[in-house]
């Protein structure tokens, strides 16, 4: 499936080859009506009424992949942009239709379209490679042509195309430099709340989840509880199949708990075997339920290989004056009332009724 961008760059140069053929066909027709058409300007239009629509099909059946398909066009639009050249400075015979203003004009596009298309050092060399050339076929003509008529138009050409490669260089490597420092800044922010094993919500990012429900619940009266989760005997898998099989039975539990939550609902890992579920707009008997369906789907199947493993619960749900240390400390209590009781279920502590309130 093609992401949005791509969609769009698809698009975008399906429009650029329509416009292109009818532009090229309408020249065409315009120079023969006027008389002033020749065998090469024939030549010339009609490799683009025949390129433009085979590109066209190309890019709407998708039969090449997307970067051959850019470099196609560049290297057609430079062999004939090149021709053109080579024909008027040296073969006036042939080239004396061409006029070489707007031919110099389409030049410089190249290089701009070649900087939208790769990484700023790709294309530093491909438009460097491509100024070269137009430069080796000019060079014959500067030099023993160098007082003619289009020495001074030509050199002014070169001039200004490296100018804007460097120009082009210099804003796509500081574009490139702030993607970087961008996808670095990223990259640190998911560190720092992201538990490295599990990839959930790490103990700071779930504080957070904490604090940012007790504002709410003291500003607006949303109510929220949480669930202390905890892996039975989980010591025992450690010492029994390896560090490695404990990890994987986190991983897996963290996988298997996210199919039981909502979207709404924040996961996360607490320490060591301890998860945290945070569950907005939610009183205490809802998430009781909640907290033993996660019993029960955690238990149905082994996790790892034909382990089975069981967890146990704390339930408890805010009140007023809460902070995050004594929501966290109900449900502890809740914990190891049901590891008392037995494990491999949900306890919720004795909180008073709050009403919820809904958005």
């Amino acid at each position: 499936m093609l992401q949005p961008a791509d969609h769009l760059k698809r698009t975008a140069l399906l429009t650029i080859l329509t416009l292109s053929w009818v532009s090229s066909a309408a020249a065409w027709a315009v120079m023969e009506m006027r008389g002033v058409s020749s065998p090469v300007l024939r030549g010339i239009f009609g490799l683009n009424i025949v390129f433009h629509p085979v590109m066209f099909a190309i890019v709407w059946r998708r039969w090449l992949p997307p970067r051959v398909i850019d470099m196609g066009c560049l290297l057609f639009a430079a062999i004939v942009c090149g021709v053109c050249m080579a024909l008027r400075l040296y073969a006036p015979v042939y080239g004396a239709s061409i006029d070489l203003q707007p031919l110099y004009l389409w030049i410089p596009v190249i290089y701009v379209f070649v900087f939208t298309q790769m990484g700023h050092k790709s294309s530093l060399a491909l438009a460097l490679a491509i100024l070269a050339l137009f430069i080796l076929i000019s060079l014959p003509y500067l030099i023993f042509h160098f007082d003619a008529a289009f020495g001074n138009f030509t050199i002014q050409l070169h001039l200004v195309s490296a100018v804007l490669i460097a120009a082009l260089y210099f804003f796509s490597s500081h574009q490139h430099r702030f993607q970087i420092a961008q996808l670095t800044v990223d990259q640190l922010a998911r560190l720092a709340n992201t538990d490295e094993l599990t990839q959930l919500a790490n103990r700071r990012r779930m504080t957070e989840a904490l604090e940012s429900e007790l504002l709410r619940f003291a500003r607006y009266g949303h109510a929220f509880a949480i669930i202390l989760i905890d892996i039975d005997h989980f010591k025992t898998i450690n010492d029994r199949f390896g560090h490695s099989v404990g990890d994987t039975t986190l991983v897996r539990l963290a996988q298997r708990a996210a199919e039981v939550l909502r979207d709404v609902d924040t996961l996360g890992r607490w320490g060591g075997e301890e998860f945290v579920v945070v569950l907005p707009e939610t009183l205490l008997d809802d998430a009781l339920h909640k907290a033993r369906a996660l019993c029960a789907h955690v238990a149905a199947q082994p996790l790892v290989d034909s382990h089975t493993v069981t967890i146990s619960c704390g339930v408890t749900h805010v009140r007023t004056g809460d902070s995050a240390d004594a929501l966290l400390q109900r449900a502890d209590e809740a914990l190891y009332a049901a590891k008392h009781l037995g494990r491999n279920r949900a306890e919720g502590s004795p909180d008073k009724p709050v009403e919820l309130v809904r958005a």
